[in-house]
């Protein structure tokens, strides 16, 4: 589950540090403008997930699984041969609109076998070897770029998406019997879809993973001008992007261990409480400074947002599906598309608010967590068995 996972994570973070190539290569003049080929890939991924959810419910996991990477492979080969900004921005789309039955259809196979507190047990694990991918993917896109150009990220993307589908292809069986699996129709897709949006905790926790994920967003897509431009790391970038990566995947590993004894809501409470109280406490701290902060205060500043952000993620996907399992399949789609979508929007106007400061970021991330805050606070335990 994590290397196919894996692929979209893979597509974000190599590329990262070839975004100043590409907007040098194509004329790109606005710094900002070039956050677009990290956003375009979760637009295109925030409408594929609505379709590979309903699809995986009717046809089986695999099958939209294998679709998914075709579509992905065309998306590379798109940017490969792209000779415009335009067109490459176009390939990140399908890249995106492909990548999202890889990274969407997991959840779902997850939910075919565990519930409760024991998915969130296991989604914290895949997460935990899926965040293993940030801290290499930089790295790796950096080593291309020594020895060949963007173009050649791109043609490594392809080979390990044909790795991965072959690898999912022979290892992975079918976990929904052709017995459980409901006959495709609109209105019968339609009518999953109503039943999600009208279970109060899926929608309230729905909204609540597109805050979070808003957050992650904004981040990946400044990341580059944060690091490369605005701390003038240059090829250091991979290194302090892929540490921080490492936090979440120790956040992923404690979430693990403590949501069978704590509870996925109360989780949920300390690491957005604890994020927001940072976030104002480094914000105070920032403007007291004139928008100026050395490198090692904004890495500890990322260091706790990522170890929050790690126990958040986990727990809010498995409290949006504790009570929808029963159509998994279109619910992953509902909750992964809505919470997406949310968040693209959200990144892209925080995002738009960068000018070589990391003060809108910080106060975005603060912001952010508020209405999560609010979520957990009153929503009710779940008493379910693991």
């Amino acid at each position: 589950m994590s290397a196919i996972v894996a692929v979209d994570a893979l597509a974000i973070d190599a590329i990262l540090p070839a975004l100043f190539d590409i907007s040098k290569d194509f004329g790109v003049s606005k710094g900002n403008e070039r956050q677009y080929v990290v956003i375009c890939l979760f637009i295109g991924y925030g409408i594929g997930v609505m379709i590979y959810g309903i699809a995986s419910d009717s046809f089986g996991r695999k099958r939209p699984v294998y679709i998914g990477f075709l579509i992905f492979l065309i998306g590379t080969v798109v940017t490969i041969f792209s000779s415009s900004f335009s067109m490459l921005l176009v390939g990140r789309f399908l890249q995106g609109l492909g990548a999202a039955g890889p990274q969407i259809i997991p959840t779902a196979i997850t939910r075919d076998i565990y519930k409760g507190r024991g998915m969130a047990e296991i989604m914290s694990l895949i997460m935990m070897f899926f965040m293993l991918v940030p801290t290499i993917a930089p790295l790796l896109g950096q080593g291309i770029l020594m020895i060949s150009n963007w173009q050649g990220i791109f043609v490594m993307l392809g080979v390990y998406a044909v790795v991965a589908l072959t690898w999912f292809a022979i290892r992975q069986p079918e976990t929904l019997a052709p017995a459980d699996r409901v006959p495709f129709s609109f209105k019968q897709a339609w009518i999953s879809i109503k039943e999600v949006l009208n279970n109060n905790r899926a929608l309230k926790y729905t909204i609540a993973e597109g805050l979070a994920f808003a957050a992650i967003l904004a981040y990946l897509s400044t990341a580059q001008q944060i690091f490369q431009e605005h701390y003038q790391l240059g090829e250091l970038f991979p290194l302090y992007f892929g540490g921080l990566a490492l936090v979440m995947m120790l956040a992923s590993f404690i979430n693990s261990r403590l949501v069978m004894r704590l509870g996925m809501r109360l989780l949920v409470l300390i690491a957005s409480v604890s994020l927001f109280l940072v976030s104002a406490f480094y914000t105070t701290i920032i403007l007291s400074n004139e928008n100026t902060m050395p490198l090692w205060s904004f890495m500890c500043y990322a260091s706790l947002t990522y170890l929050s952000l790690g126990i958040l993620f986990g727990n809010m996907h498995s409290l949006a599906m504790e009570e929808v399992g029963h159509v998994a399949g279109v619910a992953a789609s509902v909750i992964g598309s809505i919470s997406t979508l949310i968040a693209t929007v959200l990144a892209s106007i925080i995002g738009s608010f960068y000018n070589d400061a990391i003060t809108p970021i910080v106060i975005g991330f603060g912001i952010l967590m508020l209405p999560i805050i609010l979520i957990s606070w009153l929503d009710k335990p779940i008493a379910t068995k693991s």
